[in-house]
């Protein structure tokens, strides 16, 4: 008689389905970050559009496609917008978080530059050394003020006026556009860039990095880590070592066999990712990250225009 084969307990069967889902999601995330990256290369090498962005040097693709495939894989799969971060409530109070650590990373990197003199323009893949290693530090040292000053909900900012909220935004986006008028540039093309800056860089990121590959990833592997007040998990890690290697590839032009890798660039931007990861458990939402980083963008144009011209 052949022996019985013992038939697995239901402890060991939850525990590969839990193992299946959690491989599941890693392949999830990467295959969409592949996906986005050679679909916004391919646009911007085969399309008029593209052609037209690579005249002008503008870039609105990568950050609208980061939004298209954000919307299309949680509206495919049936999955909560809220869940993944992509959610209005609170909005006036996220609003008011991200204006304020706009103008809190401003006085960071302003004092950052007084001190190393590196060069800061998020927009430009520059690889020098030590204004990537200066942009790190910058990055870790905000997550770092970040953990030490939210340790709460920031229910003071409920106080801040509507009004005054709107308005200061309207400054700050408005800023590049004033500056470019002085110093006799086109005004239309400054708009454009504050447009892409803004909303595709800023928000276009945020959704795709920390809405939907943080909130996939933490969906399955859960957020464990308690630390200064803030829960997180594996999918902190992931969003922003993706975020920094998207960044990596910014020189590499696979479609004409140039393989340049911008190392440097990634880690900084890495160290970057962490902190609008951070922002994004603190408020449960992507709104305030995505208003801090489209505008650390735009405001990261004055000091361009000013050398230009």
């Amino acid at each position: 008689m052949g022996e019985t084969v013992a038939s697995p307990s239901r402890k060991e069967v939850n525990n590969i389905n839990f193992m299946n889902k959690r491989v599941t999601a890693m392949l999830e995330v990467v295959l969409a970050f592949v996906l986005v990256h050679v679909t916004y290369r391919s646009l911007k090498y085969f399309t008029p559009i593209g052609r037209w962005e690579g005249e002008t040097g503008l870039n609105f693709t990568p950050g609208s496609v980061m939004i298209l495939v954000t919307v299309l894989v949680l509206l495919l799969c049936g999955r909560s917008f809220e869940a993944y971060g992509l959610t209005w409530k609170r909005w006036r109070q996220n609003l008011n978080i991200g204006l304020l650590w706009t103008l809190l990373l401003v006085v960071l990197a302003g004092v950052g530059r007084m001190f190393t003199h590196a060069h800061f323009d998020p927009s430009v893949p520059r690889d020098d050394t030590a204004s990537r290693v200066a942009g790190a530090v910058f990055g870790l040292a905000a997550t770092i003020l970040l953990l030490g000053l939210m340790k709460g909900r920031a229910t003071y900012l409920d106080r801040v006026p509507l009004a005054t909220s709107v308005v200061l935004l309207a400054a700050l986006l408005s800023l590049p556009l004033a500056l470019a008028g002085y110093f006799h540039r086109p005004v239309g093309r400054e708009m454009l860039e504050v447009a892409w800056l803004f909303v595709c860089a800023g928000f276009g990121e945020e959704m795709f990095f920390r809405g939907y590959i943080q909130s996939r990833i933490d969906e399955t592997f859960g957020r464990p880590i308690h630390v200064l007040g803030l829960d997180f998990g594996p999918g902190l890690a992931v969003s922003s070592l993706l975020f920094g290697f998207l960044h990596v590839l910014s020189p590499v032009d696979y479609f004409h066999g140039h393989y340049q890798f911008a190392w440097w660039y990634g880690v900084e931007n890495c160290f970057v990712g962490l902190f609008y990861g951070c922002l994004r458990e603190k408020t449960d939402s992507v709104v305030a990250g995505g208003v801090t980083h489209g505008l650390v963008n735009v405001l990261a144009r004055v000091s361009v225009i000013i050398s230009r011209s």
